[in-house]
């Protein structure tokens, strides 16, 4: 669920002289959009490994120590924990439109991902639709085309010469076309239960999904806006794009 900080860190490595095997992108360029777009769909898949220089973990797997949603209530009304999660399939993204303008200082992206697993251990408590629901397991759930639209908008500050974007707001929105839940473990692990609540989940994922979409897409925008923060303060405006 952290697809774009892929893009960001590519925009950085393909321009700056972290790596040595990055298509280079000029912003002078008149072609500079399909460079970018070019670079940064070429290069996904190359992300396999932790990039120290930037402070940022490997990514192919990508792994979350922990992850806590609470109780909104409506129909899907859970308390959520999640730790040593670990995410599969970033970078098999499909880029379908990039931006970024120099000018208004915004990027723009939008992006689908085929499919991604997601293994947490989890605990539960709470109700599912009428259904109550209590766990203590290992989970894992599936997306399929998972498509994410993000939007930064940056501020310019001048450090030893040199321009650094620095994040001013983000915008994300995501939707999935669909989902695939099992939960192990669920009830202390009596099975029939445990069956029953895993089917009604996927017998009802859309509903399930939109009921958690809101704090999910809140989850992820802080973890991406973070991490881009990240690389735009380490690399100047002038050592990725002239």
């Amino acid at each position: 669920m952290r697809p774009h900080i892929l893009l960001v860190l590519l925009i950085t490595l393909t321009n700056s002289s972290i790596p040595p095997n990055f298509k280079k992108c000029f912003r002078k360029d008149p072609n500079f959009k399909n460079c970018i777009l070019e670079a940064v769909q070429s290069g996904i898949p190359q992300l396999t490994k932790p990039f120290k220089s930037l402070d940022l973990p490997n990514l192919e797997p990508f792994e979350v120590p922990l992850l806590t949603v609470r109780d909104k209530g409506g129909a899907v009304a859970l308390n959520q924990n999640f730790k040593n999660c670990v995410f599969y399939g970033l970078t098999t993204m499909k880029i379908q439109d990039f931006d970024l303008d120099f000018g208004k200082k915004t990027l723009f992206v939008d992006s689908v991902v085929p499919k991604m697993v997601f293994k947490c251990h989890y605990q539960l408590e709470g109700k599912v639709l009428v259904l109550p629901i209590k766990g203590d397991g290992n989970s894992t759930i599936k997306f399929t085309n998972f498509r994410l639209k993000f939007r930064s908008f940056y501020d310019e500050i001048v450090r030893n010469s040199k321009t650094y974007y620095t994040t001013a707001s983000t915008e994300m929105q995501s939707d999935v076309e669909h989902s695939h839940f099992q939960f192990d473990n669920l009830f202390n692990g009596n099975k029939e239960l445990g069956d029953n609540v895993n089917l009604v989940l996927n017998d009802n994922w859309r509903q399930v999904v939109d009921e958690l979409h809101p704090e999910y897409n809140e989850i992820v925008r802080q973890i991406l806006t973070g991490m881009i923060e990240k690389v735009w303060t380490k690399v100047s405006l002038e050592e990725m794009f002239d």
